[in-house]
């Protein structure tokens, strides 16, 4: 049958076309829409990730610019400045870096207005560097970018050993029986382990580059004992190491030591968990640093030679193996060690010996008289003096400082004696014109104002009498191992006399940067070689300022300070 032709009809089928096309350019649009956004997210993540890529290229080249100031502060480049401003970028496969400069921007002394050296007046060296990476190949090539600019200032700090209480290179222990107090900067690159029998105060900031601990370290043989330890806050108020909201101490080994340290001495006590690092020598770090008191050979690197004491000394004094003493100045010529007054001769340097219980040893000693030395006009204008013991045979070598109440006068004001062997003090040393004094050597003993060369083979004729000391002092110990403790901070001065109820009084700096190598004898609490002292022992407060002892050498801190992506003009 044939349908009639109807306009209205005709009509709907027009609207419907009209409909379908409509919804077909929508669907058109829609999907060319979804493309653009589609390629939009592609270009975008892949903007963003060269922008990752580029921002990791930069920070690459960062830890390369640290690294090389790492290397050349190991090594004392003679030419740092130069050495800095012709550092390159790093080889990147795929990136380019079209800035990579390392400008200094402070270089002298500043005092510190926060963190672990607050009110030091340090020597500092700051850099900023600046960084541009661009990413070349696949689709960083085919976008419109300027590449990632990062900028790190990186500031090196150069730390005087005499500025602290006590320094300590390897692993610190300090328990001492009766009541102590510290009233300097302490510091440890290792761990350290901090107990008491009376009591132990710590007055001045304590910075340790591994652990905090209380207790006995593995291996020392005695026993805890629970004394208080406290250590200052950021107001000066002493604070306990006992936990306030358990039994036990509150130290690195606990999960909340971070966050509760922090709160209860803010920068009074830090370790590795509130950033201490370790501070080295301006050495190799492959070096022990016990090199820098041993002798000086042809083949050092240039940073090693240049912290020898034998290289800084103005006067050198070498025992031979023959025996015989020689006398030498800054330039290798020999100077005598005798003179002559009223057809008296006096001896600058002589050899002898005696007994040392400790190492069970006959000691073969050069003794420096130090009053003879002033006399002599031998003293160094430089005040630096190295002492070399080498004589043959199989007695133990030793240096002996003698005669030191008035130290030798200098151009520079102090006085320092370094020796690669054990040196004993005898007697008061720098009580009388006080100068800004140190002694460096393997090992350090103090023999008191009463000590007899006849009487050091007997023990009970070995009675100390009331001594003063006075200088920064530099040597290694025995360390804490199989049963036998070290002696910790308080047995840091190695004694052989009967010291109970005598004063043993110290004025300086107690720093142990090395191992012993020629004294080995271990400590040991009974073994009728020593008792202990009455400990007045107390940091110099005069070290506080810009100078310290001559050669006295330097530690070193590196670190990243300001970091941030300047603005692009």
């Amino acid at each position: 049958m044939l349908i009639p032709y109807s306009p209205a009809l005709r009509g709907n089928r027009g609207m419907t076309l009209a409909v379908v096309l409509i919804f077909g350019l929508l669907l058109v649009g829609m999907a060319g829409g979804l493309v653009m956004v589609a390629r939009q997210q592609t270009t975008d993540r892949a903007r963003y990730e060269t922008y990752k890529d580029e921002f990791a290229a930069c920070e690459v080249a960062l830890n390369k610019a640290y690294a090389q100031m790492q290397f050349l502060k190991s090594y004392h480049a003679a030419d740092f400045e130069v050495q800095m401003a012709s550092i390159r970028p790093p080889v990147v496969a795929g990136y380019e870096f079209t800035q990579f400069t390392a400008t200094k921007i402070f270089e002298g002394r500043e005092a510190v207005a926060s963190g672990h050296w607050k009110g030091l007046t340090l020597y500092r060296i700051r850099y900023r560097i600046d960084v541009t990476a661009l990413k070349h190949g696949n689709t960083a090539d085919r976008q419109q970018h300027p590449g990632v600019t990062l900028r790190q200032t990186i500031e090196l700090t150069y730390i005087p050993l005499y500025v602290f209480a006590i320094f300590y290179d390897p692993l610190m222990e300090i328990a001492p029986g009766a009541a102590m107090q510290v009233n300097g900067r302490v510091h440890a690159n290792g761990d350290a382990y901090f107990q008491s029998n009376s009591g132990l105060d710590f007055l001045a900031s304590v910075s340790i580059a591994g652990k905090a601990l209380h207790g006995r370290a593995p291996g020392s043989g005695q026993a805890d004992t629970g004394g208080d330890v406290r250590f200052s806050d950021d107001h000066s108020q002493l604070l306990t190491m006992k936990r306030t909201d358990a039994d036990g101490w509150l130290t690195h080994a606990d999960d909340d030591w971070g966050a509760a340290a922090q709160e209860r001495w803010g920068n009074g006590l830090a370790d590795s968990a509130q950033g201490v690092t370790s501070l080295s020598l301006p050495i190799p770090d492959t070096l022990d640093p016990h090199d820098i008191i041993e002798r000086s050979d042809g083949g050092d690197p240039q940073a090693l030679a240049d912290e020898k004491f034998e290289n800084k000394a103005g006067l050198k004094i070498v025992v031979q193996s023959n025996g015989a003493v020689k006398g030498y100045n800054a330039a290798g010529v020999e100077v005598p060690l005798t003179y002559e007054i009223d057809g008296t001769t006096y001896q600058v340097a002589e050899t002898t010996s005696f007994y040392d219980a400790r190492e069970g040893k006959t000691v073969n000693s050069v003794d420096i008289d130090l009053g003879n030395l002033s006399a002599s006009g031998q003293s160094p204008a430089n005040g630096v003096v190295y002492v070399a013991n080498e004589q043959g045979g199989n007695n133990y070598n030793a240096v002996r400082l003698v005669n030191g109440a008035t130290l030798p006068n200098s151009s520079v004001g102090g006085f320092t004696v370094a020796s690669e062997n054990p040196v004993y003090i005898q007697g008061d040393y720098n009580t009388v014109n006080q100068k800004l004094a140190m002694v460096a050597a393997d090992a350090l003993s103090v023999l008191s104002n009463n000590w007899s060369d006849a009487n050091s083979s007997t023990y009970s004729k070995r009675k100390a009498t009331k001594t003063t000391v006075n200088c920064v002092c530099m040597q290694g110990i025995v360390a804490t191992a199989g049963g036998n403790y070290s002696g910790g901070v308080e047995n840091y001065f190695r004694l052989l006399e009967q010291w109970s109820g005598v004063e043993l009084k110290f004025s300086g700096s107690i720093i142990n940067m090395w191992l012993s190598e020629q004294a080995l004898g271990i400590w040991r609490q009974s073994g009728n070689y020593y008792t202990p002292p009455n400990r007045n022992w107390s940091w110099d407060t005069a070290l506080g300022g810009l100078s310290g002892p001559p050669g006295a050498p330097c530690v070193i801190e590196l670190r990243r300070t300001a970091w941030e992506m300047p603005a692009k003009s």
